[in-house]
């Protein structure tokens, strides 16, 4: 029916538009399902585009609720992931492989099993698609129903272990890599475990990263399960191992997201990084909560908006094609230069409809399509163009669908002479700069996350007291979105001298090297007049070191390389402001070479600090500073 005739879709209002949609999802499928069969679906039956891309779309679109897949080797804690996410044994789990199957679980007010029938044959699921894999898969399909507040946001699918040996590969009685592919395209987020003792990658993880979920990349993340029975070195290991078995598979220039940690329900190991696994596990349930169920209604209109590109390429290139096939002879050779010539309509196409010819098909991919079917059978171009077909789905790509996407308001520019907000963004960034001069740690988040209610409230937890497994953890990532850091360095504790900067090494080294005691109350520290004596003291015998190296010297004075001398008495008190160092030397507990002792050199100090340390030295800065 040509579109002329079709009733025009409902105006679309602000209020009625993408993320803004009141309700749930179906007030927003019902907008786009019109629009899908009215505008894009005749053109992919006028071209036979459902049989270069078989995908069902028709009953995807009319999905709910998001997929989230999850993949990797048997036994990598994907089922009792799941089990944890619901707060129930729902999934059989054991050390051996126990799924076999691939398992659906979706909301359902009656907890129970689902038959791989009902699934693939019912018309309010978007399973029907699965039927073309035959009957050995749909026995190796299962689904399960339960009441749970997670399942009415995503769906949740569990599949088979992957296999590494190739006899093993060849088993499987359907085409695992395809079937992987067709649900990993209806995924919006794609989780891929891996089990510190098992990083094998076989031939079918690679063909999982090479074929399945080529071109979607975006949507992987993976999990390192498991991480709390290794030690510190073992993790740092397998971690560098993970990414040097995948680097051959994943082909993007930014690698995907690595959550580490143990997802589960039992106890960490009190000797591991338990802060850092706490903060991977909120984010990984930050992402399944929060961020994949309110990006869903953007996420539909624009793969629709995706489809809708696909079909007037293939529409454009088939009936292009068709178009300039000569009216008798020579139809053989016409056929063969058009093909040869695709990059170059490709090009044509993508300058003519403001698309990027990159993205369209392989050539490959439309040789193996025109050997299948004639083009002398389909229609010209110039036949959809008549019927409105070509401008109704153009229209639809430029207008309709991006007017449905969720809006950006507040979008304009603040002004630059506004005095106070111009003076708070100053002092803003003056705090922060003087917080970091003085060493004091602010509050930074993840720069991939958004702050979600769950981190605000462990956050909470964590400043009220840390628990002691965490207390007994190593120092995890400065950047902790959990509050301040319980560990406190043995500089934070010591006092600030307003004296030498050489008391103030010679502080600094005592109180890194000795063993860390209890927090000590202000009464029990030393009074002003002892740490007074105490200076006067090391200044007397800072000056007779210094008197002795300048008899071995050979210069009478040290000029720096301005001009400037200055005496061999020690300098006046600092500035407390200006008296910073860096922190001091740390001797290594370990026998080992493992953590070597750290050592300042001289050359490390600022410029203007030379004068200085040439007094504590000795020595003669000059060459050094030229």
């Amino acid at each position: 029916m040509p579109v002329s005739e079709v009733p025009a879709a409902g105006p679309l209002h602000a209020r009625e538009s993408g993320g803004d949609v009141p309700g749930s999802m179906g007030t927003l499928i019902k907008k786009l399902y019109p629009l899908y069969t009215q505008r894009v679906q005749p053109l992919e039956e006028m071209y036979n585009f459902h049989i270069f891309r078989p995908s069902w779309y028709e009953e995807t679109i009319l999905n709910e609720r998001p997929f989230v897949t999850l993949f990797g080797p048997w036994s990598a804690g994907k089922t009792t992931f799941i089990n944890y996410l619901l707060q129930s044994n729902a999934l059989w789990t054991g050390p051996q492989p126990t799924t076999a199957e691939f398992t659906v679980m979706m909301y359902g007010k009656e907890p129970g099993p689902i038959d791989g029938q009902a699934l693939v044959n019912s018309k309010y699921l978007p399973f029907k698609g699965l039927l073309d894999f035959g009957e050995s898969f749909i026995n190796n399909l299962k689904g399960f129903q339960e009441p749970h507040s997670l399942l009415e946001r995503v769906t949740l699918i569990d599949s088979p272990g992957v296999l590494e040996s190739a006899k093993d590969i060849h088993q499987r009685k359907y085409d695992y890599v395809k079937v992987c592919r067709w649900f990993a395209e209806r995924s919006d987020l794609i989780l891929v475990f891996f089990d510190p003792s098992k990083l094998d990658a076989g031939a079918e993880l690679r063909q999982l990263f090479q074929t399945s979920f080529k071109g979607i990349e975006n949507r992987l993340r993976l999990v390192l399960n498991k991480a709390d029975t290794i030690s510190t070195q073992e993790l740092m290991r397998v971690y560098g191992s993970l990414f040097w078995n995948l680097s051959n598979f994943i082909n993007t220039t930014e690698p995907p997201r690595v959550y580490v940690g143990s997802f589960w329900d039992k106890p960490y190991n009190p000797n591991s990084f338990s802060l850092l696994f706490a903060e991977e596990k909120v984010d990984l349930l930050q992402e399944l909560v929060e961020i994949i169920p309110q990006q869903a209604k953007d996420k539909k209109v624009a793969s629709l908006i995706r489809r809708a590109k696909e079909v007037l390429v293939h529409a454009v290139i088939i009936g292009g094609i068709r178009t300039d096939l000569p009216a008798i002879f020579g139809k053989s050779k016409a056929k063969r230069k058009a093909v040869e010539q695709l990059p170059r309509r490709y090009e044509l196409i993508g300058a003519r409809y403001k698309m990027n010819h990159r993205d369209f098909p392989p050539v490959q991919a439309y040789k193996a399509f025109l050997e299948r079917f004639d083009a002398e059978k389909f229609p010209p171009l110039k036949k959809p163009e008549k019927a409105g077909l070509i401008r109704g789905i153009q229209e639809l790509i430029d207008t309709i669908l991006p007017a449905m996407l969720r809006p950006v308001r507040d979008i304009r520019a603040a002004n630059p002479f506004h005095e106070d907000e111009r003076a708070g963004l100053l002092n803003m960034y003056r705090d922060r700069v003087l917080s970091q001069y003085d060493g004091r740690r602010d509050m930074q988040g993840s720069p991939d996350n958004v702050d979600s209610t769950k981190r605000r409230y462990l956050s909470n937890l964590a400043a009220q007291g840390p628990s002691p497994s965490v207390t007994a953890a190593p120092a995890s990532n400065p950047s902790s979105l959990f509050g301040p850091s319980t560990v406190v360095t043995a500089l934070s504790a010591s006092p600030s001298f307003t004296g030498p900067p050489s008391l103030t090494m010679a502080a600094s080294s005592t109180a890194a090297t000795a063993a860390p005691q209890p927090q000590t109350s202000a009464a029990t520290m030393p009074s002003l007049a002892d740490m007074q004596s105490m200076m006067t003291m090391m200044q007397q015998l800072l000056a007779n070191r210094q008197q002795q190296g300048q008899q071995h010297s050979s210069a009478a004075a040290t000029t720096i390389s301005h001009g400037k001398s200055f005496s061999s008495t020690p300098p006046p008190p600092a500035n407390p402001a200006e008296s910073s160092l860096p922190p001091s030397p740390q001797e290594s507990g370990f026998d080992n070479e493992l953590c070597p002792p750290t050592v300042m050199s001289p050359l490390g100090a600022p410029p203007y600090r030379a004068p200085e340390m040439s007094t504590w030295t000795g020595g003669d800065v000059s060459k050094q500073l030229q």
